[in-house]
């Protein structure tokens, strides 16, 4: 009893389980408290369905996990030098085992989403899904060993979490509305320019996270020859590649906060939620030496992540009282 307890812990710990439901979250968000209240501005409604939008998210979440599985089944030497307490392949969880679960969630993933681009008659969006387990497999075995690319990928592919929402949403929007956007005029241009910020943020804000991660890690990265910017580069340079990125986040957040969000509400929440901690890592990330404050830096910049996501309810309740005051 007491073992397969131990098992399943270390499943959930294998496959990242708060990270796949942080995944959930944010696409569920983009629909509840982006898209929906958007579009109802506008006099437009969501076309994509419950079930089909549940298997989109399923998906996401399956091919997600699938990388994370992968990822640690290639890692495992790594892990035993950078996260000894932490490797669960080839001791909780055998490799056979790590490998079977990953082909499963990795064809789970491709069969909702295939489900669902056929639902709406868009086929070709099947190869987003295939895209996303090819690049995981090649991230895993070859990318993140070469500098800056496997970084990359990875925050390329968070960055589209909330894009998948806009893709599967827009075909349908666009034939639903077609007449009505030709005789009124009307676009969903907002739409698309608040979930591509959100794409972009995520984007960027997992890209300092992969480059803190990659200065906690570099005893083991070291070892096994990884080329990431702190080994190729030096330490000094991996610090202002991320400080210079956090400053490159901060600006156009105050930017878009100062020419489009005039109100308190917004203000107070982006600048203590956001914006602070942005700085309080800026100044942590100059002034780290060793591997748990490269640990802290990383869970504070996955926070920051999180928050900027909390900040979609908020976008709801602003878009509902500025209407009704109108």
């Amino acid at each position: 009893m007491v073992k397969n307890l131990k098992i399943a812990l270390a499943f959930v710990r294998l496959i990242r389980l708060p990270n796949l439901v942080i995944i959930a979250i944010t696409q569920y968000f983009m629909r509840w408290f982006i898209l929906k209240p958007v579009l109802k501005e506008t006099g437009f409604e969501v076309q994509l369905g419950a079930l089909e939008f549940a298997l989109l998210v399923l998906s996401t979440m399956s091919i997600a996990a699938a990388g994370y599985i992968i990822n640690d089944y290639f890692d495992r030497k790594l892990d035993l030098i950078n996260r000894p307490g932490r490797v669960i392949v080839g001791r909780l969880i055998s490799r056979r085992y790590a490998m079977f679960f990953h082909f499963f969630f990795s064809a789970l993933g491709v069969l909702c989403g295939a489900l669902v681009a056929m639902s709406i008659g868009r086929l070709s969006l099947i190869f987003i899904f295939l895209f996303a387990v090819g690049v995981l497999w090649f991230y895993s075995t070859t990318y993140k060993r070469q500098i800056l690319v496997g970084n990359m990928v990875i925050s390329v592919l968070v960055g589209l979490v909330p894009l998948m929402v806009l893709f599967f949403e827009m075909p349908l929007l666009i034939k639903a509305y077609s007449r009505s956007n030709l005789i009124h005029g009307t676009n969903f241009d907002l739409v698309i320019a608040w979930i591509s910020a959100y794409a972009a943020f995520a984007f960027m804000i997992n890209l300092i996270r992969e480059i803190i991660k990659d200065m906690e890690d570099f005893e083991g990265d070291a070892v096994f020859g990884r080329q990431t910017i702190p080994i190729a580069w030096g330490m000094k340079a991996a610090r202002n590649t991320a400080i210079v990125l956090i400053g490159m986040v901060i600006l156009p957040v105050l930017y878009v906060l100062y020419t489009y969000f005039p109100d308190k509400i917004s203000f107070i929440y982006i600048i203590l939620f956001i914006v602070v901690p942005l700085i309080l890592i800026a100044f942590g990330t100059f002034w780290a030496s060793t591997k748990q404050q490269y640990h802290t830096l990383s869970n504070m910049v996955k926070i920051t992540m999180l928050t900027g996501l909390l900040y979609c309810p908020i976008v709801n309740y602003l878009l509902e009282y500025f209407t009704e005051k109108i």
